[in-house]
């Protein structure tokens, strides 16, 4: 080719390519942003979680990896005015704010937004107390949609309703790993996960986590950092860890620390202690050689743990006390001989510290940990469940004197305890021809009205083996079940419970765990014994919960910030 010819030639391949890229540029559009703030709450005390839980889901719902992108704000906007100048400042496309208004059993809820252009939409819903997620729901869709263009994200395969199907309202056909009943009913609640031994988990009604190279000793699920979604504690035998659920369940470390590495870590709950939006762990550690408690406090805000208070020589934990079944911190002396001094009670801060304050009516061995009250459903009145030395479930009704049922099975099924000799006052212990007894950290035991149903169901562990039936001291349960039980009248009945859980459950709990706006059971185990002790690991399980199942009446889709027993 003559040399005049190839000039030509490369200018008009150049314009050609320019031409391509920018056409595909405006193909691909940029990734808009928004920014959304703390949500300002008109209700009792017990709601100002909502602040900051309404504006998570939300955000939650409409991000979208490359499309749409959402941060939070510190501070809150009261108007259109300042929700725009906090927009420009952060760059961002669109601001959202809202008010959240709750009078007796009813609520409404006001979402507002803005775009750079001055252009405003606002929506607002009216629902009972019990349907406010779903409220928010459908409002996150109509903003997703009207304004932002983009749509909610779908439920798993499994809570979508195949073709030609004609299942009754309230009802699913069976498939997956819920059992419900076990009469003979077709159908079943809430997730199919929980159905048959054996099926598999690809319609996504079990997550699963990878595994982590450690021993759980306990889990926690909250939001620690104050971001508005929930991140996982795991606690083994001396640190704390604390991880996020990412895309595909991989579990993304932000933050370890060592509580004490003379004593070993022996339970853990969360509570946001201080008030400040931001869920708190409270750890109880025990001596090795003497069981003598010490209880730590951390806080994970910036994403640092540090001590919030100093630790105290008691057994802490936390429970949800009636009349409004709010989380309370609890704590107990130790006993030289008893190893549990007798008597729960409220702890107190004290500068920065906490001390034992008034005691609660409790069953007699009753301690911080064995404990859960179970609200009034539809008749009858508040319960006390309590597990028993050697692990079934005792209920209590009235002032926790009066027992009136006792299960023949037994659960929770914790691996970690405290070696004790039992021996009369004033004499001596006798380690060498004595052999000890051993104390086990019971699992959390949840109450909760999964389908806003006025029905409370405990939520627990119940390990299967039958080695556990031969040797007491055998713990490492290969199998698992996690069950639902509810009081009829006469006894604790099964609701429904989860297909098996192969490896040894170490703790579970009831939070949107992967941050998708859908309730989830979340279950931590560690591997089955045959790895060894030594090369213990352990992982997460999710699975979603589909409430909206249960109540025809309630709004599809919903998340957890009203149930969430970590609250």
């Amino acid at each position: 080719m003559k040399p005049a010819m190839r000039f030509p030639l490369a200018l008009c391949l150049a314009l050609a390519a320019l031409v391509w890229c920018a056409g595909a540029d405006a193909a691909q559009p940029a990734q808009k942003t928004f920014v959304i703030a703390p949500f300002a709450v008109h209700a009792p005390q017990s709601y100002t979680y909502l602040s900051k839980a309404v504006p998570g889901t939300i955000q939650g719902k409409l991000n979208r990896p490359g499309v749409l992108e959402g941060r939070t704000l510190q501070g809150k906007a009261a108007s259109a005015a300042e929700a725009r100048k906090a927009m420009t400042a952060a760059g961002a496309d669109y601001a959202v704010w809202g008010t959240v208004n709750v009078m007796g059993n009813d609520c409404s809820i006001e979402v507002n937004c803005v775009d750079k252009a001055g252009k405003t939409w606002n929506r607002t819903a009216e629902a009972p107390v019990s349907g406010l997620t779903g409220a928010v729901q459908n409002l996150s869709s109509a903003l997703g949609s009207e304004v932002m263009g983009v749509t909610v994200a779908a439920k798993p395969a499994f809570m979508m309703r195949q073709p030609g199907q004609t299942a009754p309202a309230g009802a699913r056909a069976g498939g997956g790993e819920i059992i419900v009943n076990e009469t003979g009913q077709q159908q079943t609640y809430l997730n199919p996960q929980f159905r048959y031994q054996g099926a598999g988990a690809s319609d996504g009604s079990r997550l699963r986590s990878q595994r982590i190279k450690e021993n759980m000793v306990d889990m926690a699920v909250a939001d620690f950092n104050g971001d508005g979604k929930n991140e996982i504690a795991v606690l083994g035998d001396h640190d704390l860890t604390i991880y996020l659920w990412e895309t595909g369940g991989r579990l993304k470390q932000l933050g370890r620390t060592v509580v004490s590495a003379s004593n070993l870590n022996f339970s853990m709950r969360a509570m946001d202690i201080n008030r400040d939006g931001a869920a708190d762990l409270v750890v109880a550690t025990f001596e090795e050689d003497g069981n003598r408690p010490y209880s730590y406090f951390y806080s994970f805000k910036g994403n640092k743990l540090a001590q919030c208070a100093e630790r105290i020589p008691y057994f802490a934990s936390v429970m949800r006390v009636p009349p409004n079944f709010s989380p309370v911190l609890v704590g107990q002396g130790y006993d030289s001989i008893k190893l549990f001094a007798p008597g729960v009670h409220q702890l107190v801060r004290s500068g920065n510290k906490y001390t034992l304050g008034a005691r609660f009516s409790l069953p007699a061995g009753a301690t911080v940990f064995n404990v859960a009250w179970i609200p009034a459903g539809k008749e009858g009145s508040d319960l006390i469940a309590m597990l028993t030395d050697d692990e079934r479930v005792k209920l209590f009704q009235g002032n926790g004197t009066s027992p009136i049922h006792t299960t023949m099975e037994r659960f929770s099924g914790s691996a970690t305890g405290m070696d004790f000799y039992k021996t009369m006052p004033g004499l001596g212990i006798d380690r060498n021809g004595q052999l000890p007894g051993k104390i086990y950290a019971p699992m959390r035991m949840i109450a909760a009205d999964l389908g806003r149903t006025g029905e409370q169901v405990l939520i627990l562990n119940k390990p299967i083996s039958t080695a556990s039936q031969f040797f007491d001291r055998y713990r490492f349960f290969p199998q698992g079940e996690i069950h639902a039980l509810y009081w009829d009248g006469v006894g604790l009945g099964l609701k429904w419970k989860t297909r098996r859980i192969r490896g040894s459950v170490a703790e579970i709990d009831l939070a949107d765990v992967t941050n998708d706006g859908i309730l989830d059971l979340v279950v931590g185990v560690n591997t089955s014994p045959e790895l060894g002790v030594g090369s213990r690991q352990s992982m997460i399980l999710a699975y979603p919960l589909d409430v909206s199942q249960m109540d025809p009446n309630v709004p599809a889709d919903m998340s957890d910030f009203e149930v969430n027993p970590n609250r």
